[in-house]
This record gives C-alpha cells, sequence and structure tokens, in this order.
C-alpha cells in the first residue's frame, strides 16, 4: 500500500490566543504560507502541534479545521497518538470522518511498550478505526523514550496493521534508518523528521520528510533537495549547514516557542506555547530577529518585533 505523503511536509503549529485558547483563525494563514511555498501536504498535532497540550476536543476541532483551510491543495495528515488507546481510537475515526488524508500514531510515554509485540498490540485498533487511511507509526524516541528496532515493528505489523505504509523517523540512529528505507525493496513510506540532516536522509533513501522549520524555511530545504537530485552534492552541504545553524538559533531559546515567534515574524501569528514551555521575553524576541535575518532561507523577509 502506497502511502499519500512524500516531498517536504511540515509539521505544523498549533496556534493560540495570548489567554490559551485555540486560535482556529490562524490556521487559513498557515495554510496560506504553505501553499505560497508550494508544499504538498502538512503533519498536524505533532510535536511541534504541542498535542501532549491539547485535550481531545481541541484536537478534533483543530483536525477539522486544517482539513477545511486545505481545501482539497494540501494532503493532512493528522497525529492521532495518546496515552489511552481508547481515545487514540475516537481521534482516529473523528479524522477519517473529517476527511484527513492519513493518521499516525507516537508510542504512550508514560506505560511504555518495552516489546515490539505490546507495541503492535497498541497501535493496531488505533489503526483500524482510521482504516482505509494510511497509517504511519510515529518513531520519536527522544520525546517517547520508547527505543524499538523500528524495521522490525514494520516487519511484525504488517498482517495486524493493513493499512500501514510507512514511518514518521525521527530518530537519530541512521543505520535503523537503512533498514527501514530497504525493507522489502523499499515497500514502505519513510518520512525523515530531522530537518537539520535533511540532506543525509536523501542519501540514505527517504521519500519525504516531515519537520518543524519547513513552515518558515522550506525555500532552503528545496535548495537542498534540488542540489542533491542534480548532483550538486558540495551546493547541499552548503545549503544544509544554514539548517544547522537555524536550528541553533532558535535551540538557544527553546526551539518550540521560538519557532512560532519566527511564524509572526512572516505575519503569520500562531500565539504562545502553552505551559510548561517558556516563552520568549521581548528582549529574546529582539536577539532572536538579529541572529536570524541575515540567513537566506525565509520565503518572505522577517519583521522586527515589536
Amino acid at each position: 500500500m502506497s502511502g499519500p505523503l512524500s516531498g517536504l511536509i511540515p509539521a505544523t503549529h498549533t496556534p493560540f490566543h495570548p489567554d490559551g485558547r485555540l486560535k482556529l483563525e490562524a490556521v487559513d494563514q498557515q495554510a496560506a504560507l504553505i501553499l505560497e511555498m508550494g508544499l504538498p501536504g502538512v503533519f498536524v498535532a505533532g510535536t511541534t502541534g504541542e498535542f501532549a497540550s491539547l485535550d481531545v476536543a481541541e484536537r478534533t476541532d483543530l483536525a477539522a479545521k486544517w482539513v477545511e483551510a486545505a481545501k482539497g491543495s494540501l494532503k493532512v495528515a493528522v497525529h492521532v497518538g495518546h496515552h489511552c488507546q481508547g481515545e487514540a481510537r475516537e481521534l482516529a475515526a473523528h479524522a477519517k470522518e473529517v476527511g484527513a488524508a492519513a493518521v499516525a500514531v507516537v508510542a504512550p510515554s508514560y506505560f511504555r511498550p518495552t516489546k515490539i509485540e505490546d507495541l503492535v498490540d497498541f497501535c493496531a485498533p488505533i489503526a483500524a478505526e482510521a482504516a482505509p487511511l494510511p497509517f504511519y507509526f510515529y518513531d520519536i524516541p527522544g520525546m517517547s523514550g520508547v527505543r524499538v528496532a523500528t524495521s522490525e515493528f514494520l516487519a511484525r505489523s504488517r498482517e495486524r496493521v493493513p493499512n500501514l505504509v510507512g514511518l514518521k523517523f525521527s530518530n537519530n540512529d541512521l543505520v535503523e534508518l537503512q533498514e527501514c528505507v530497504q525493507l522489502d525493496g523499499g515497500a514502505f513510506d519513510v518520512l525523515f523528521g530531522s530537518d537539520e540532516c535533511l540532506l543525509a536522509g536523501l542519501c540514505l533513501g527517504i521519500r519525504g520528510a516531515v519537520g518543524s522549520t519547513y513552515n518558515f524555511a522550506a525555500p532552503l530545504y528545496q535548495r537542498i533537495v534540488e542540489a542533491f537530485e542534480s548532483g550538486d552534492i558540495p551546493t547541499a552541504r552548503a545549503e544544509q549547514i544554514k539548517s544547522v545553524r537555524l536550528v541553533r538559533a532558535l535551540e538557544k531559546y527553546g526551539f518550540l516557542p521560538a519557532s512560532k515567534v519566527v511564524m509572526e515574524m512572516l505575519g503569520v501569528d500562531c500565539g504562545p506555547a502553552r505551559s510548561p514551555l517558556r516563552n520568549l521575553s521581548p528582549a529574546e524576541r529582539l536577539e532572536l530577529w538579529e541572529s536570524l535575518k541575515p540567513l537566506d532561507v525565509f520565503p518572505r523577509s522577517l519583521r522586527r518585533p515589536e
């Protein structure tokens, strides 16, 4: 079964009002920027979308709004992972109902599966609720704390999860990445989740990538892909190091809150990050702008923070 996602897929932010309420009206602006950059789809309510800080009603409202805002021009993949399998099944059924293109699930991170069969047992009923929508396992051990041989998970899930099409691979194990990409002659879609290592993923055969900085710096990554595909590896390397510098600049202030500030600088106000994440002070926002404005990576001029 072939998956619907390829190319560069932004992992979108969840927009909030200053008082913490969902700001769904901002989704239209997010979608417009993504279409302006020529990207094919979005990954909604993942780590960048602060899914663990959202309740189920907020997540269903967000998914429905994204499908509406996409207007058929963007493929909307919805992350439906949850500590509670029942809640994840509800989210998966809703994603199917509103017209999502795919669903994804991260491993639960409080009571963690320690064996692959336990992880399959957790994922299979969730995937079934979304069937026949394509299902992706979201492998992000740095956040979930669940480390399994992902290629073995794919191999052992095929019978139990017939709509399994691949992975969102946010994992620094590049040896395991190769196993996943090559499994059964490339039978599964492997979407790479490390923006600052995109070139490495391309060299290893990934079909697409899901990343936070694609929301606001897609032109940079499009140049990396173009240089790689034309065989111009020196140019691809030169562009890739700009991604490293971008990510490091954001990490200095807290990656997710800082990336939301960048969205605001581009005219798309996604509001603050939710507690316990710490938002930037006015001085930090200005420092961030100063550090980013020399980088040739954005589709629009960055506005100076007020």
